[in-house]
């Protein structure tokens, strides 16, 4: 098998249970269906995989590995916003491990834990398609005879069910695919079927309705969620602060797992919106910090920070070629100079392609999964202090009002007599960004609601002023490193002397607007 990234496409589809001597109605009264198709029998053989503890199934997502069919292969199966997203990988040959480009998408779940056969499933298969009157697959209708086998126990569990499924040719709208599944449900159920309890046969296969209800095998790792325990399912007290907090941190540790698989891909701004999620980690544990126990606060944070900068190198030179090329992209032909295009944007791309290879070296290491599981501790069983029993309202409300203290503090510092100016105005920047995120992530869901929509904006017109002058001060020093190594090889350096120019302009345009950032936060202080 290839490490290439699995074929990818969305599963829209329904399942039915039926008797075994029901027959399938006709189908062709169904709006827009002027044929049916009945294709030859086929035998499935399947068998689907998870950790000890079901971290794939607590997710609802399934790996599995089948042979026969027009898709035999390895698959994996994830919610989506409508129906599955199914993944496609070939086949190839049968060594019982699970090849690591199809890991590669859910490294974050499984991390480095053993994947071993948990469900054996064999399904004959009669497929129904519905067609169009241009002969256009609509609708396939599975008729299964399906056999499970629980690899764990040795149970074994037979049924029969039908599974409608939209093909190519079926509504290209939400609500048209809705209506032409409602109206096959009617005609199924006229002649008894009636929906299935549980939407996996996998589920089915080892006694459940949901994959969410699958129960790890005994002898799971120590430390591992209990069966049914989620993230922010911890005992919290109702209105207290830490039952708005808690479930604001599980958010973001889901956010984060779900990051790994754009940024591991490379996806466009993938990198990016995963570093934002460290920091904005950082920054609830930190304005919180007082609800829970100290020194594990620190010791994630400081975790966090250091794969923050595994993110950073990549992501910093990412930025730095974006700039490059704005920059080149708005010069008059006269002044455009390839041999700084090559040095400003060719450079910037392979230092990102250096970076991005050892960020995704990070993403595989025991460091990184042993920092995923202590999240997932963490929110599940947080270290509370008895601080995390004050009432939401008023904690979240004392929070935001130290982070804006926080941020007047860093702002009036600036200029100290023996301060370093740019070490200072990262400090604001930094502490408009964790007001910022604050606000964000957790105001929200506290009583305040949208009431602390102002304070986010405020802490954001901080944090992106101040960004954008340190970008233009760090591009600044890369333009005159760049234009010394230009010179020293005899190339023309007129235009990083342009570039310079271009960028103190908005380097100093956002300093200028930075003030009234500042200001805009030190408006809300007698508020909180």
């Amino acid at each position: 098998m290839t490490d290439e990234p699995g074929r990818s496409q969305t599963e829209i589809e329904r399942k039915y249970d039926v008797d075994r001597q029901v027959q399938l109605p006709d189908l062709t009264g169904v709006a827009g269906i002027a044929s049916v198709e009945v294709h030859d029998p086929v035998t499935l053989e399947a068998v689907y995989y998870d950790t000890a503890t079901c971290d794939l199934a607590r997710r609802r997502v399934i790996i599995r590995r089948r042979e026969g069919g027009g898709d035999a292969g390895w698959h994996i199966k994830k919610p989506a916003a409508e129906g599955r997203t199914e993944l496609h990988w070939p086949v190839g040959e049968d060594t019982g491990v699970v090849p690591d480009a199809v890991l590669e998408p859910v490294r974050a779940v499984v991390r480095d834990r053993e994947l071993t056969p948990l469900a054996r499933i064999v399904t004959r298969r009669t497929a129904v398609h519905l067609l169009d009157a241009a002969g256009v697959g609509v609708v396939e209708l599975a008729d299964d005879e399906v056999e499970g086998g629980d690899v764990r126990n040795g149970a074994l569990r037979t049924w029969r069910e039908w599974e409608v499924e939209l093909l190519g040719g079926a509504p290209d709208t939400e609500e048209g695919r809705t209506v032409l599944l409602d109206q096959i449900e009617r005609m199924l159920g006229a002649v008894g079927a009636h929906p299935s309890p549980s939407v996996s046969k996998m589920a089915r296969t080892l006694g459940v309705d949901s994959l969410t209800d699958v129960t790890p095998a005994l002898g799971a790792a120590p430390g591992a969620p209990e069966p049914g325990e989620d993230r922010a399912q911890a005992d919290l007290e109702p209105g207290s602060v830490a039952s708005v907090v808690v479930p604001a941190l599980a958010d973001l540790v889901l956010a984060l797992e779900q990051a790994d698989p754009a940024a591991r891909a490379d996806e466009p701004d993938a990198v990016h919106q995963m570093r934002t999620t460290v920091r904005r980690l950082r920054s609830v544990l930190a304005a919180f910090r007082r609800i829970f126990d100290r020194d594990v606060v620190d010791e994630l944070r400081d975790r966090l920070a250091r794969f923050g900068s595994v993110l950073g190198e990549a992501r910093d030179a990412e930025v730095r070629g974006l700039r490059a090329r704005a920059y080149l992209d708005g010069l008059p032909v006269q002044q455009d100079d390839d041999d700084a295009r090559a040095r400003l944007i060719d450079g910037a791309q392979s230092d990102y392609r250096e970076a991005h290879d050892r960020l995704r070296r990070g993403l595989t290491s025991p460091e990184y999964f042993r920092l995923l599981d202590a999240l997932d501790k963490f929110v599940a069983r947080p270290p509370l202090t008895d601080a995390a029993s004050k009432p939401a309202a008023n904690a979240v409300a004392s929070a935001v009002a130290r982070e804006i203290r926080r941020v007047k503090k860093r702002a009036d510092a600036i200029g100290a007599d023996g301060g370093n100016l740019e070490a200072q105005l990262h400090a604001v920047r930094r502490a408009g960004r964790r007001l910022r995120y604050t606000a964000e992530d957790v105001a929200y869901n506290g009583d305040g609601g949208s009431a602390y929509a102002g304070v986010a904006e405020a802490g954001e017109r901080v944090q992106d002023t101040l960004g954008e002058h340190r970008d233009s001060v760090l591009f600044g020093q890369h333009l005159v490193l760049t234009s010394n190594r230009a010179d020293a090889e005899g190339e023309k350096t007129f235009v990083y002397g342009v570039l310079a120019g271009l960028n103190d302009q908005s380097g100093q345009a956002a300093l200028d607007e930075s003030s009234r950032a500042i200001d805009g936060v030190e408006g809300f202080a007698d508020r909180f």
